[in-house]
């Protein structure tokens, strides 16, 4: 990710052609995470509990569920993707450093800022530094998903140095073998996935990348890595498991969903049944993590296969939605709880709501990015590469020549940078006052 929240692979590099297909993939899934935030957080809105009512919501909860097993799965492995190209071309000191540039400042950022951490510091801090602190306790809010990328791309640095110095090493060539062998890039991730979860999954519910979930994702960047650092054998492999990939998929979602609704134990793919008074190992928690891991791990090689066949291509609009991933990312939560609240008081239909909401936040995230890269000291907080000489090449600034008009507009600019981010709190406070009311 030194190239954004999930690293762009846009750029040439002297081992690596372009792959667009990956970042087209960046760009919609964080564009699904909109409208996936803006479903699940205004569920309460959805009317009727009479039998007609909720088989009319079925594939409303059948979508959000499995959507939600592998979306953030999918975005970890274009994360280790991504720093795999970037990785060729960097030392591992200059890696840290971009690391801590890219994801440290916006998640301080973000937590002292836009989550109004400043006003209460110390315990942010301590928050900020415990390990697992819950979903209602973090400090960081939505952002825990680059909290965790910093803390995954710096303890596997050494690992990523050693396969870059080393291509032909033992490691690639373990992963070109998995790659070669017909059901290898099918078995071996998700029997390693499984494994996780059968042991640590019984003991604490995941949630939002902690406990279970941790080791998890770090699986998922970790094989994202990987598969790029075998080059090409990756992607022959990806164009041979596409129609099987492609019809095994869909039965295993409806698997999953099933044993999701009808398991004796309660939360068996979230873990902590533990707690509860369940064994912590047994043949139906056992299937149900290989069931889960499968499952997962099918959808990202059906996303992965069809976007190389169909996304590898250039675009000019991929650039620009490219780097307005991260920007957007971060301000979507604060402009998503407001027309919640006020659709609901308003008594506005779920699905009505969801329609005109996910529209009218799709729209606020870019008109914020847009502000934001225009303004040469915002770009750091918000996740945009690049400084002075990024903005220069903007509109309007590449337009004038005088001197005087441009520093006036980087004077506007940065102003509405400042009152974009206020705004940012007040649409929070006022999501809260509406739901009062």
């Amino acid at each position: 990710m030194a190239e954004g929240l999930v690293v762009s692979v846009l750029e040439k590099s002297k081992n690596t052609t372009r792959r667009y297909d990956v970042d087209w993939l960046r760009v919609i899934l964080f564009a699904l995470l909109i409208w996936f935030h803006y479903a699940v957080f205004s569920l309460e809105q959805l009317e009727g509990n009479n039998a007609v009512m909720k088989l009319f919501n079925l594939p409303l909860f059948i979508v959000i569920g499995v959507m939600h097993q592998w979306r953030l799965a999918a975005l970890f492995v274009i994360s280790g993707m991504g720093t795999a190209f970037a990785f060729r071309r960097r030392s591992w000191k200059t890696y840290i450093k971009e690391r801590w540039v890219r994801l440290g400042i916006p998640l301080l950022f973000g937590t002292y800022i836009l989550w109004f951490g400043i006003f209460t510091p110390i315990s942010v801090t301590e928050r900020l530094f415990t390990i697992f602190p819950g979903s209602g306790k973090m400090p960081y809010g939505h952002l825990w998903f680059i909290y965790n990328l910093l803390i995954y791309s710096i303890i596997l640095t050494p690992l990523f140095s050693h396969v870059r110095n080393n291509p032909e090493g033992k490691i690639v060539q373990l992963v070109t073998s998995i790659l070669n062998f017909r059901f290898g890039i099918l078995l071996v991730p998700p029997i390693i996935l499984a494994i996780n979860g059968i042991l640590f999954k019984p003991w604490e519910f995941g949630e939002v990348g902690m406990w279970w979930e941790f080791s998890r994702y770090l699986l998922y960047f970790l094989f994202g890595y990987l598969l790029i650092s075998a080059k090409e054998q990756y992607f022959d492999a990806l164009n041979k498991i596409r129609i099987p990939v492609t019809i095994i998929t869909p039965i295993l979602a409806i698997i999953w969903y099933i044993v999701e609704e009808g398991s004796s134990i309660p939360k068996i793919m979230e873990g902590g049944w533990v707690k509860n008074g369940f064994e912590p190992f047994s043949l139906e928690v056992i299937s149900a993590s290989i069931i889960q891991s499968f499952h997962a791990w099918f959808w990202c090689l059906l996303i992965f296969s069809w976007a190389s066949k169909f996304l590898n291509k250039p675009n000019k609009w991929l650039a620009y939605l490219n780097e307005a991933v991260y920007p957007t990312y971060i301000v979507h939560m604060h402009l998503t709880f407001l027309p919640i609240a006020i659709f609901g008081l308003m008594g506005i239909g779920y699905y009505v709501s969801l329609t005109i909401g996910t529209i009218l936040v799709m729209i606020g995230v870019m008109i914020c990015f847009e502000i934001v890269r225009r303004a040469t000291f915002a770009r750091v907080f918000y996740g945009i590469k690049g400084g002075k000489s990024e903005v220069e090449k903007l509109y309007p600034f590449n337009k004038i020549e005088r001197n005087d008009l441009k520093v006036l507009l980087k004077i506007i600019f940065h102003g509405l940078a400042i009152a974009m981010t206020i705004g940012l709190l007040v649409l929070l406070i006022g999501a809260g006052i509406v739901n009062e009311i």
